[in-house]
């Protein structure tokens, strides 16, 4: 399996060759990109095109963009049920996907998934109608990325509707489009439950990962061993779900950078 590495613990610099072949000398194999660096923009995808020269140059494979759009504007909400911010936000999500597709293609990972949870039911009808045009919304962008050679991948929180793997299984598989898929936050996970039995549950609908740990009260990005999650069971689990993909990490501070490689070697694997 190949070590990989999200850019968020650089999110204070720019994203160009410096910070790229400092992540590749640390031995990184390939790269989540994320769209908190100064100066990141979505809105001119050609630009990218220099940056897929470097990880090339550098041999460093490009694995996937973490996407918070509605970081950019709260109306990215493919779960909207006014037609206007609708197409709004259908549009911010092509462009995303044009930016993938001028990388080379690869996963966009997204938890800005508003589907509401309202206490007790009083509003279930509601909810319904935003799952529902959630999941209009997405096989829409899906089907637009799918020639690119971009995929999607729904992530898991540590609180509201996404909390719970199982919705996120329900979600895919009433998709029903190739190139949507799952990818599970070990470190969110363990705020609510097991990331063990989440790796189960998506089973073969993972295709991409968020590594760290925490010890169970707050979301603390650190290396593995570094809280209370059982690396050695998730390993089995990823062996027994036939996972093919990266182990990417995420995390949050520059200075884990240097124990990175020994951190992924030395974990429990049997």
């Amino acid at each position: 399996m190949k070590l990989g590495l999200s850019t968020l613990l650089h999110r204070d610099r720019p994203l160009d060759r410096e910070l790229l072949q400092t992540m590749r000398q640390a031995g990184v194999e390939s790269v989540e990109l994320t769209d908190y660096h100064p100066g990141f923009s979505y809105e001119e995808p050609a630009a990218f095109a220099d940056l897929k020269s470097v990880l090339s140059e550098l041999e460093l494979e490009l694995n996937s963009l973490h996407i918070h759009l509605e970081k950019f504007d709260p109306e990215f909400d493919l779960a909207t049920l006014v037609a206007s911010q609708r197409e709004k936000a259908l549009a911010a999500y092509r462009r995303a996907v044009d930016l993938m597709a001028a990388l080379g293609g690869g996963i966009l990972v997204t938890h800005d998934i508003r589907i509401p949870e309202s206490p007790s039911g009083e509003d279930a009808a509601l909810d319904v109608e935003k799952r529902s045009a959630f999941l209009d919304n997405l096989r829409q962008i899906a089907r637009y990325a799918e020639p690119v050679q971009v995929r999607l991948a729904l992530e898991n929180t540590s609180r509201g509707y996404t909390r719970d793997p199982a919705r996120l299984v329900a979600l895919i598989e009433d998709l029903d489009v190739p190139n949507v898929g799952i990818c599970i936050d070990t470190g969110h996970r363990n705020l609510v439950g097991d990331p063990v039995d989440a790796l189960r549950t998506v089973g073969s609908h993972l295709c991409t990962l968020h590594i760290h740990d925490n010890r169970g009260q707050r979301d603390e990005h650190l290396l593995p061993g570094g809280g209370n999650i059982a690396w050695q069971d998730i390993w089995r689990a990823l062996d027994q779900i036939g996972y093919g993909g990266v182990f990417m990490y995420e995390l949050s501070r520059a200075d884990d950078l240097s124990a990175l490689r020994r951190n992924f070697e030395g974990l429990p694997k049997e």
